[in-house]
């Protein structure tokens, strides 16, 4: 377990908290608070002097790098006193303003003087701490010019932070991947390989990871294995955890392997993967890791399973001794200057400008993809002028590179040069990625946070630091230092590239250890503490916050644990900015909780065992968010109106009795709370059935909430589907919801569990609303003209069964419908019979088009074929639905319990259709382009017409899920026969997911040809069970299975025979007998395995 201290900076976080105390708070409070900004200033001073000493000691340009790395370390040291004497100074003011006045007038006048006494002690000490403080930055900074540092003025303001802020990272699909991608799929489900394992070599960061995706995604791949399982591997890994880590990716629980031998956990896998033929895809796999014989036996579970790993390690290819290696080579320069151009953010005119200097770039890079796409993001973060990419050049050169891990020789430069060319800031926050633990996705709403709590985020130009922090995570990954997961495309889950740890993540660590307590590991740091594991009750716990080394605790993270108790020990830490006890068992939290008056972020999501909120949670006034979502406490004391840098504010509980007012036994809170509250970006309120009438839901004054831009509106749910609303009730509602109108500036809206007959108008007054959610609306009868939304690019509406028409657009209006809309998903709208025609125009970016469980509606849209993007569309419970046709760019369809859909026309670029549980399809045409079919049918006993007529589609793959008497049409010399017979490969598989029949037109002569018919085509209670035998003595031996499953019956055979009848003539008959049994099973194993 990795141990380490994170980078800290002084300057941005006294920025990021605020002033130190507020003028007037303490005697010597104005005072102290110029001269902590003055040591903010000087620390400031010394920070433009770290990246000169940081290049120097990487380039070993230098006479002394042991002074200058000694010179770092100072500075740090110093930076951590004076953040620490920071918190301590803002400590005792909020302790100063908890106490009140009016208290303080009835004290003696001998505890007012102790009361002055004490804080002139205060004071007198934060004096003496800030003259220590300021001798030592000094000396500091005199030290580092005698070692010749220079102030380096990086480029704060890049030019990819000005793009728009929906501007995603390019995923330029380069080289022959796509071809590459269908090689393999040919040799894991095809005849071409025979090898059980096939392995993808490269150099790291050359795209192994991201072909093998492409294969695991693929649709062929989901038809030809009934399991597909993908596991991320590491080179931290042993044997037995990647085994585990299998097992768990499998379906398995990895906790029950602990104790287990590697044996004994690959039996498990044999019991969990049974008989099915399943496609294993490890990810990153290290010679240490496997041995010759791995999952041999689990592979043996089924004839036609298959283990793809990528690797860079020469010693897995010797390891698994494989026929099948695909090695993945380097770019074509054309595919390195496509890649370079994307990354970098160039227009058509600015790459024919800049490609002969591009060459020497990507002579830099080596042609290996990691390496350019790095670079690239470095590179746009320049003007797209000669001399600023002459500037890069000229800084790659003169490096000397010592130390670097073995296979990294080829891409270490680029990313050393992308690394040290980030501002000091950016660099504060990528380090801080590096050092998560093991398997941690990077989400924006988490790793800014965490990034706010640690101090690295510095206010300017009166924005906030989550507006700062959401702009510094953009430009990470528009650098392409932070990786978004493959098939995430939005920025919202991020890694960093194994090879960008493995070669920054020495430079980011001042110590290693581990820490091991009753089973409980921890990564530990004396700013974050992240317990991954579940510890030993609460005493795990204690021993976490009791140790000296995290008194300076910034982020401490419990989330999954079983803590039930939070120790009173937790009131010491003073420094604490973020404490996240999410889906924990905490029954209370401690009235002490108001001495963490550094408290930034308060996380109680999903605390189902909470059952009250101390009172105390209103001192914490330096809170930014508060997430109860998912937790509803008993009882609610505090007061939220005091917390007025609140910024985020999740599981907001509107109080049962919120039209009483000054009530004394909350469960919530009443709406005037949220009133002060100006600072809001996201707010979700629970509820607001509660609310009474419009007054008091205006008493919220959302409108005036000029920063807010994601705002939820619940009500509380029922399952009921026939729930009754009188008509009046149903008008409160909506005057409810007219009440919490939002400001204009809002992006996303989700209103859930609505019980009014109509929306309000003012939906459509959101100019700006990206995303809207309409849920469970059960009362809703009518829909406001969502078309209007000109910027709206995601829209849901679910669970509205009272719906019969929606349109999209009102009479008089000309404007185009939904003109950025990428996605629309319509489901459980029983009573929906129409959706409004769309013009030409309109929908010019719908991609997707999801409608799910509408039995009533009978046509789609009328224009939907105007769309000149939309490729994907899936169809769910449509009963009515009849007719699917011309959609012209359509590529993928998906029907599924569609009863009268007869026909399908008209879809001249459609490559893939599933089609399940629809039985009426009689007519499929005009669908030149189809080459992937899927059928599933568990009732049908007739190949459809479409699949055996003479406009059937010529197809390369079919996979078709139905009964054994459909299945058995498709067979040689049958009707199905001549229908399949020219298709490049078919798979059939019985409703269980047995597997049917397979097979492959293979060889231009098509003689190659291989039938597997399921052992349930005959008799199940024989064949089964000798089948299972036959795959045992696969696995383990012939003599081996008849030692274990025949002997046993013959000996307990014998002992009756000779205990109860005592007849020699008997016994040897059934000798005889038992030898012929085991003779013909002999026979059986020698044609099945030779076969």
């Amino acid at each position: 377990m990795a141990v380490r201290r994170a980078p800290l900076p002084v300057g941005p976080r006294a920025a990021a908290d605020g002033n130190p105390a507020p003028p007037g708070e303490s005697s010597k409070g104005p005072g102290l608070d110029g001269e902590f900004r003055r040591l903010v200033d000087i620390a400031d001073e010394g920070v433009k002097l770290v990246n000169d000493a940081e290049l120097r000691l990487k380039k070993r340009a230098c006479d002394n790098p042991k002074d200058l790395a000694a010179w770092l370390r100072r500075l740090q040291s110093a930076k951590e006193d004076l953040d620490d004497a920071l918190d301590e100074f803002r400590a005792s003011m909020a302790a100063q303003r908890r106490r009140p006045e009016q208290e303080d007038r009835k004290k003696s006048i001998r505890h007012w003087f102790s009361r002055s006494s004490a804080n002139h002690e205060v004071d007198k000490k934060m004096k003496i701490t800030t003259e220590k403080l300021n001798k030592k930055f000094h000396g500091i900074l005199q030290n580092g010019r005698e070692l010749g540092l220079q102030p380096i003025k990086l480029q704060r303001q890049s030019r990819i932070s000005e793009f728009p802020g929906d501007l995603s990272p390019q995923y330029t699909l380069v080289g022959d991947i796509e071809q590459e991608k269908l090689k393999l799929i040919n040799k894991l489900t095809g005849s071409e390989s025979t090898s059980a394992v096939i392995a993808i070599f490269g150099l790291g960061g050359i795209g192994k990871t991201m072909l093998a995706r492409k294969v695991h995604d693929d649709l062929l791949t989901e038809s030809a294995f009934s399991t597909v399982v993908w596991v991320n591997g590491s080179k931290s890994f042993t044997k037995k955890k990647l085994l585990r880590a299998i097992l768990s990716s499998s379906g398995g629980k990895p906790g029950e392997a602990k104790k287990k031998s590697n044996e004994q956990i690959e039996d498990m896998l044999v019991t969990i993967l049974g008989a099915k033929k399943f496609l294993l895809v490890l990810d990153d796999v290290w010679a240490d890791q496997i041995h010759q014989d791995f999952l041999k036996v689990s592979l043996q579970a089924q004839q036609g399973s298959r283990i793809l790993l990528t690797t860079q390690d020469e010693g897995v290819l010797r390891q698994i001794a494989s026929d099948d290696i695909h090695k993945v080579n380097k770019l074509s320069f054309p595919d390195c200057w496509s890649l370079l151009c994307s990354s970098a953010c160039l227009d058509e005119q600015d790459c024919d400008a800049l490609t002969d200097i591009g060459i020497t770039i990507i002579q830099k890079c080596n042609k290996v993809p990691l390496a350019i796409k790095v670079l690239g993001g470095l590179l746009g973060t320049k003007n797209p002028r000669r001399e600023e990419w002459q500037e890069v050049i000229s800084e790659s050169e003169g490096w000397t590179l010592e130390n670097v891990p073995d296979g990294m020789e080829e891409i270490c430069l680029p990313i050393y040069l992308a690394y040290y060319s980030l501002p000091y800031h950016l660099k504060l926050c990528f380090d801080y990625c590096l050092q998560l633990p093991e398997g941690f996705v990077i989400r924006p709403q988490i790793v800014t946070q965490l990034w706010i709590a640690e101090g690295f985020i510095q206010e300017q130009d009166n924005r906030n630091p989550e507006d700062i922090a959401e702009q510094y995570y953009k430009e990470l990954v528009l650098r392409n230092l932070l990786q978004p997961e493959i098939g995430c495309f939005d920025m919202s889950k991020c890694t960093v590239h194994d090879c960008v740890k493995s070669l920054l993540q020495p430079s980011t660590k001042d110590k290693k250890s581990t820490d091991s307590t009753e089973g409980t590991k921890f990564f530990r740091s004396f700013r974050t503490a992240f317990v991954y594991k579940n510890p030993s009750g609460d005493r795990g716990l204690n021993w976490l916050i009791n140790l000296r080394s995290l008194i300076n605790l910034r982020s401490l993270d419990l989330t999954g644990t079983c803590i039930r108790y939070i120790p009173k020990s937790l009131e010491h830490l003073h420094h604490l900015r973020l404490l996240n006890l999410s889906l924990t068992q905490v029954l209370e939290l401690p009235e002490s909780i108001e001495s963490l008056s550094n408290l930034q972020f308060l996380i109680l999501r999903c605390c189902y065992w909470l059952e009250t909120l101390p009172e105390e949670i209103s001192n914490l006034v330096s809170l930014r968010s508060l997430d109860l979502e998912g937790t509803t406490p008993h009882i609610v004391l505090s007061r939220l109106s005091a917390l007025e840098q609140l910024t985020a504010l999740h599981g907001f509980i509107v109080d049962h009795n919120a039209a009483v007012p000054d009530n004394d036994h909350q469960n919530g809170w009443p709406m005037k709370e949220l009133s002060p509250l100006k600072s809001l970006r996201s707010l979700q309120i629970m509820g607001i059935d509660r609310v009474p009438d419009e007054s008091r839901a205006q008493e919220a004054n959302l409108a005036s909430k000029s920063h807010l831009t994601h705002l939820e509106l619940c009500g509380s749910s029922t399952s009921d589907s026939q729930v009754f609303v009188p008509e009046e009730e149903q008008d409160r509602w909506l005057s409810v919801l007219c009440g919490l109108q939002p400001p204009q500036c809002l992006e996303y809206l989700k209103i859930a569990s609505y019980y009014g007959s109509s929306l309000p108008d003012w939906i459509l007054q959101l100019r700006n609303l990206q995303r809207l959610v309409l849920t469970d609306c059960k009362l809703c009868d009518s829909l406001p003209a969502l078309g209007q939304l000109q910027q709206l690019k995601f829209l849901t509406i679910n669970g509205c069964p009272k719906l019969r028409i929606i349109e999209w657009r009102t009479g008089a209006t000309t404007k185009l419908v939904f003109p950025k809309l990428e996605q629309l998903d319509l489901s459980d709208m029983q009573a929906l019979e129409s959706l409004d025609r769309f013009k030409h125009g309109d929908l010019l970016s719908l991609t997707k088009f999801h409608l799910e469980n509408s039995p009533k509606l009978r046509s789609l849209p009328s224009g939907l074929g105007y769309c000149k993007v939309l490729t994907s569309m899936k169809i769910v419970g449509a009963d009515s639905l009849q007719v699917i046709d011309n959609l012209p760019m359509l590529k993928e369809l998906v029907v599924q319990d569609c009863r009268e859909l007869v026909k399908i026309s008209n879809l001249p670029v459609l490559q893939v259709l599933v089609v399940v549980d629809c039985s009426m399809l009689q007519d499929l045409r005009g669908v030149g382009g189809l080459r992937h079919v899927r059928l599933v049918d568990r009732v049908t006993k007739e190949l459809p017409d479409w699949l055996t007529g003479h406009e059937a589609p010529l197809l390369q793959i079919f996979t078709i899920v139905g009964t054994t008497e459909l299945l058995r049409k498709l067979v040689p010399n049958t009707k199905g026969w001549s229908a399949i017979r020219n298709m490049d490969r078919v798979y059939a598989n019985l409703p269980d997911g047995a597997p049917f029949l397979a097979y492959n037109k293979g060889k231009p002569d098509f003689q190659m040809i291989k039938t597997i018919v399921s052992p349930q085509l005959e008799d199940p209670s024989a064949d089964v069970i000798l089948g299972k035998l036959v795959r045992m003595a696969s696995q383990t031996g012939l003599a081996d299975t008849v030692k274990r499953y025949f002997l046993p019956p013959l000996a307990i055979a014998l002992v009756f025979l000779l205990l109860v009848t005592r007849d020699f003539t008997l016994i040897g008959v059934f000798l005889a007998f038992f030898a012929a049994c085991v003779a013909g099973f002999s026979v059986i194993y020698i044609q099945k395995t030779s076969s």
